[in-house]
């Protein structure tokens, strides 16, 4: 492969030269920068990926931070965000946070001196400040924290409504959703909870609410608190939660001899591989992750490429798929 010496003699250029074309540090005259460029593309000169989006004045890379990668609904959201991403030309980079406001300021601080084109943010623990002088194209998932950034996220109010018109058609009588303790103003996901308890309080249908942290429990922890609610509350009789705590909810029922769906209903909420892995596969409230990323990216790319953006906040229709679960 050519060198740089190799391309600023064929240019008639200082090596230097033909460097801070590649790096942008230094403003070079419009004849000699086609020069150079000349030059590469005779030589068929490759500079590394970090000289090639100084080169192009894009990196070609876009950041997503994530609460937590071994989250089901993150993982394969982030999986299907990355092969949108590669199918126009960018790799993605994948920051998990731990849900910590410390790690989330420190990637963003990272991010906003190295070279990303964008960010997208499935976290959102700091000060709208924060994000609106970050200074980069920005989208945000599930989070309305800035009232110049864009929003793509899924119609919670849809999936609220859905799932609770699904435990009205079966006969439900105290129904308890499990949702996030972040703070309802920020989470735009928690319209969920309120139109399921606003459309349930039609029918006179008891509702309550648990708040957890999100990334409290794994699977076996969810299982132990599902069987502690379902001992002391036996006059429940559905449930609404994200894919994995509604999976130990469902086992938790079946474990203490619940019939399913005549005695106990499970709605889960999201749509992941997750809810296939009981043979008695759930009724779902499904997030289409293939359109939100498809949307995601359209919106990056428009940020990018400093068009406008016609809607700032996008709202994704869910759907429910059902089950053997209600």
């Amino acid at each position: 492969m050519a060198s740089i010496r190799e391309v600023a003699k064929r240019a008639g250029v200082a090596a230097c030269t033909v460097s801070r074309v590649l790096n942008g540090t230094v403003a070079v005259s419009p004849e000699t920068r086609q020069k150079i460029e000349k030059a590469m593309e005779e030589l068929d000169y490759i500079p590394n990926e970090l000289a090639r989006g100084m080169f192009r004045r894009k990196a070609g890379i876009i950041a997503m931070l994530v609460p937590s990668i071994k989250h089901p609904f993150f993982a394969s959201l982030a999986d299907c965000i990355e092969r949108k991403l590669y199918e126009q030309g960018y790799k993605l980079m994948l920051c998990s946070t731990s849900d910590d406001v410390e790690r989330e300021r420190e990637y963003l601080k990272f991010l906003k001196s190295n070279i990303v084109d964008g960010v997208i943010m499935a976290v959102s623990n700091l000060d709208k400040e924060d994000y609106e002088v970050f200074q980069k194209p920005m989208i945000m998932l599930d989070y309305d924290a800035a009232e110049k950034i864009p929003v793509v996220v899924s119609d919670h109010r849809m999936g609220g409504r859905l799932a609770a018109e699904e435990f009205i058609k079966n006969h439900c009588k105290y129904v308890i959703h499990l949702c996030n303790d972040e703070p309802a103003s920020r989470v735009i996901s928690y319209e969920a909870h309120l139109e399921l308890e606003a459309v349930l309080k039609e029918q006179g249908i008891d509702s309550r609410k648990v708040e957890i942290r999100w990334n409290s429990f794994d699977f076996d922890g969810y299982f132990e608190l599902a069987r502690l609610i379902l001992e002391n509350y036996p006059e429940i009789d559905g449930v609404m939660a994200a894919d994995m705590p509604a999976m130990a909810f469902l086992n938790a029922a079946q474990a203490l001899g619940r019939k399913i769906p005549e005695e106990f209903r499970v709605v889960a909420y999201d749509g992941t591989y997750v809810v296939n892995m009981n043979p008695q596969k759930m009724t779902t409230i499904v997030q289409p992750i293939e359109t939100i990323s498809e949307k995601v990216v359209e919106v990056m790319m428009k940020l990018v490429d400093k068009e406008p953006i016609e809607v700032r906040d996008v709202r994704i229709p869910v759907s429910i798929r059902q089950g053997k679960t209600t």
